[in-house]
């Protein structure tokens, strides 16, 4: 990965454990639902099988997490069609939660991460399992965030109203 305005060096990434659960207390992306999910909810559903949860610690600082999950979405019959796909459901990996900490804003470790997750999902596409698409369910304030990663909105899910549901193709080339 590169590109980056950051010292990717400075990176190490971890799975949530125990051994990093003291860091998680201190962790603010300035978003309270967020913080809340990372120090109470994240673990306990990675333990049930829920999702994994990525910590991402730069110089030694928990500065960002993304938790992920398998995921599936349906396709209006005109993105079927722009898509190329044959089916309506397309198998997916789903960025559950992506948070940021308030201090490391503007060096692009949410789109470090989002790229960690579409190499992810690649390696599983040509090893194991079909994955077309990463999704994920977008605050409307950070849709134009996610658009300029990629990420498109989903026609069959445009009746929501507090988050929008988006989906990145991962066979696109940047």
């Amino acid at each position: 990965m590169h590109g980056y305005d950051f010292n990717s060096r400075a990176v190490y990434l971890a799975r949530l454990s125990e051994e990093y659960s003291g860091d998680l207390a201190n962790f603010d992306c300035g978003d309270p639902v967020m913080n809340e999910f990372l120090c109470t909810q994240a673990m306990d559903e990675q333990e049930k099988g829920m999702n994994h949860t990525i910590l991402l610690y730069y110089y030694g600082e928990l500065a960002a997490f993304c938790s992920i999950c398998a995921d599936s979405i349906r396709l209006a019959k005109s993105e079927k069609e722009t898509e190329n796909v044959p089916y309506e459901v397309v198998p997916a990996i789903k960025i559950a939660r992506l948070g940021r900490s308030t201090k490391h804003k503007g060096l692009g470790l949410g789109r470090f991460l989002i790229d960690y997750v579409k190499d992810i999902a690649d390696d599983l596409t040509t090893s194991t399992l079909g994955i077309r698409f990463l999704t994920l369910d977008s605050y409307p304030d950070r849709v134009e965030y996610y658009r300029n990663l990629g990420f498109l909105e989903n026609e069959a899910y445009k009746r929501r109203t507090e988050t929008v549901s988006m989906r990145a193709d991962i066979f696109d080339e940047e």
